[in-house]
C-alpha cells in the first residue's frame, strides 16, 4: 500500500515522534513517498531517510492515503496540494486543537492497524472557488475552510456590497467579510461569531469582520449559491485571503465570486475519530466550567 508523507516544518521537541511514525510505517510494509521540502526537513545523520522517494506533487494513482504531519495550517496546505487528486487525507496533530488533523500521534500504532485493516472511512468536505480580476489578469483558487476579503489599511473601512445569484442582498461598512464552508466553521469563523455547522451540512456562511453597525449579522445560505462581493474604501487596498495564502489588490475597487467548486477533499476518518468527539474534547462543548 502507498502511502505518502506531507509536511512543512517541525519542531525540535517533534521531531523524533515524527521520525518515530515514519519508521512505523516503513516497519509495517508500507510503501512511502514523502514531500521533497518537509524531507529535507527531517533527514539528518542519525535518521536517513534518503532511500524514500520524494514528491512534489501527486497524480491520482500515486498513493492511496496521503498523512498530513502537523497542525490544521499544515493540513490546508496538504488539501491545496492535492485536492485534484482525490487521494484521501489522514491528519496526525503536531498542532494545538486540531479540527482537521485530529489522529493523536501517539495512536500510530492503533492507526497502522486500522489503515491495513481497512478499517476507516472516507469523508467528503466541500471547498469553494473563488476569482477575480487585478491588473487586467484573473486570479483564481480554492479555500477548504474560507475566503476573505479584508481591508489593508488598519485605520479606513470599507463598503461591501453582496450579491446572491446575482440577487442584492445588502452593504455594509466594516473591516471586511469571510466566506466560509461547513469545514471552516470551526476556524476563523467560529472566532467571528459564527456558528458552528457540521461537516456535511451543505450551506456557506456569510461573515462580515467587525461591521461598523449593528444591523448586519452572519447569514448561512444554500452552497448552492453564487456569492458576489463588490468592495470600496478609500486609501487602503484590499486582502483577499484563502485558508492560508492572501494576496493585496491595489485597486480603488474590487470584486469576487464565490461559489461550492465541483471539487472535493477526501478526509480518512479512523473508528476512534469523529467531528462531534472532536467539539467535546478540543472545544470543551457542554462542560460546565463552574465545578
Amino acid at each position: 500500500m502507498k502511502i505518502a508523507i506531507f509536511g512543512t516544518k517541525i519542531t525540535a521537541e517533534c521531531k523524533s515522534k515524527v521520525e518515530e511514525i515514519i519508521h512505523s510505517f516503513v516497519a509495517s510494509g508500507f510503501e512511502l513517498l514523502i514531500y521533497n521540502e518537509f524531507k529535507k526537513e527531517i533527514q539528518s545523520r542519525s535518521f536517513s531517510i534518503s532511500n524514500i522517494p520524494e514528491f512534489t506533487s501527486l497524480q491520482p494513482n500515486d498513493a492511496e492515503i496521503i498523512i498530513s504531519l502537523g497542525g490544521d495550517g499544515t493540513f490546508l496546505k496538504c488539501a491545496h496540494l492535492c485536492y485534484k487528486t482525490n487521494i484521501p487525507i489522514l491528519g496526525i496533530n503536531f498542532g494545538k486543537l486540531g479540527f482537521l488533523a485530529q489522529t493523536n500521534p501517539d495512536d500510530i500504532d492503533f492507526l497502522i492497524k486500522n489503515i491495513k485493516e481497512k478499517k476507516y472511512t472516507i469523508k467528503q468536505r466541500s471547498i469553494l472557488d473563488f476569482s477575480f480580476t487585478t491588473n487586467r489578469k484573473k486570479i483564481s483558487g480554492i479555500g477548504l475552510n474560507e475566503i476573505t476579503l479584508q481591508k489593508s489599511n488598519a485605520v479606513k473601512l470599507i463598503k461591501i456590497n453582496v450579491y446572491i445569484k446575482k440577487e442584492f442582498l445588502c452593504s455594509f461598512w466594516a473591516d471586511g467579510v469571510a466566506v466560509s464552508t461547513p469545514t471552516g466553521s470551526t476556524g476563523y469563523s467560529l472566532s467571528l461569531g459564527s456558528p458552528i455547522l457540521s461537516p456535511d451540512n451543505k450551506s456557506i456562511i456569510i461573515t462580515p469582520i467587525a461591521p461598523h453597525t449593528l444591523s448586519i449579522r452572519p447569514i448561512i445560505i444554500p452552497d448552492t449559491e453564487t456569492i458576489v462581493l463588490e468592495a470600496s474604501g478609500e486609501y487602503t487596498d484590499f486582502l483577499i485571503s484563502n485558508d492560508y495564502q492572501s494576496q493585496t489588490v491595489q485597486e480603488p475597487k474590487t470584486t469576487i465570486k464565490i461559489k461550492k467548486s465541483r471539487q472535493k477533499i477526501s478526509i480518512v476518518e479512523c473508528p476512534d475519530t469523529s467531528f462531534f468527539k472532536t467539539l467535546r474534547e478540543k472545544l470543551k462543548l457542554g462542560i460546565d466550567i463552574r465545578k
